[in-house]
């Protein structure tokens, strides 16, 4: 699990999309929310177990930040995500509300005021886990990215953002891998992070042209800003809110 910190291109997004096109570009039809609707159809049970590995760190990253035992928040958060799995929380969700973010943080911490379920949560969710959480990784994310006046809130909500871009990020390497094109994703990356690259020295290293490496360069930062505006639409009702959530992103990473 890695988290890039690419704010230089965020800064600088391409052009804005409409909901037409954030939502149908490489394949994403769905939203988090169509994901909840299907409660009762065969595939659901998947569905869910894929979305909640894609945001569980964001959980993790609220509980860790509210009890001072490193193990009471791994055991919490597996016994979050059991009862997730269960389809008890999930079942009565109101797919009206316009970010799957905020009602995601209304459920852990409704999960956490409960002292019954509190008090069921043993190790690993009772024995059983319902997917492979890397708690040692994220443990060393909590560490380098909280501050200690941060709030639980506040947590949660960088860990979401650095999971979305997490999520955009690996969409942009897979797209490069299948075009057999590793090399250019690795040189490239440094560009989601600053703009100063040295450009030559991509030319020398891809050989082709300084001028053909700035264009390739420009289209691997759009490529990157259409993911993660894919990443950002499949969690909003509303897709006609995607840039509204791109300025909320970045504003929760420069706070920090």
């Amino acid at each position: 699990m890695t988290h890039p910190r690419p704010l230089s291109s965020l800064s600088h997004p391409p052009g804005r999309l409409s909901s037409r096109q954030s939502s149908s570009s490489n394949g994403f039809h769905t939203t988090e929310w169509s994901v909840l609707a299907r409660l009762d159809t065969p595939e659901f049970a998947d569905a869910l177990a894929k979305l909640c590995q894609q945001y569980w760190y964001p959980v993790y990253a609220f509980i860790r930040r509210r009890t001072s035992d490193t193990h009471r928040a791994e055991d919490l958060t597996q016994a979050f995500f059991c009862k997730v799995i269960s389809l008890q929380t999930f079942r009565m969700a109101d797919r009206e509300r316009g970010r799957f973010r905020a009602f995601l943080l209304t459920a852990v911490k409704n999960f956490l005021a409960s002292e019954y379920q509190a008090s069921q949560a043993q190790k690993r969710g009772g024995n059983r886990d319902v997917f492979s959480l890397d708690f040692a990784v994220a443990d060393q994310m909590y560490r380098r990215n909280r501050t200690s006046q941060s709030a639980p809130e506040q947590e949660f909500d960088r860990a979401w953002a650095l999971s979305l871009l997490e999520q955009a990020i690996d969409r942009l390497r897979e797209e490069y891998e299948v075009q057999g094109d590793r090399l250019r994703f690795d040189l490239f990356v440094p560009s989601l992070r600053s703009s100063s690259l040295d450009y030559p020295s991509l030319a020398s290293q891809l050989r082709i042209s300084e001028v053909a490496a700035r264009k390739a360069v420009s289209r691997f930062r759009a490529c990157y800003g259409q993911h993660l505006r894919n990443a950002i639409a499949s969690t909003l009702a509303d897709e006609d809110s995607i840039e509204e959530e791109v300025d909320w992103i970045l504003n929760v990473l420069k706070a920090n």
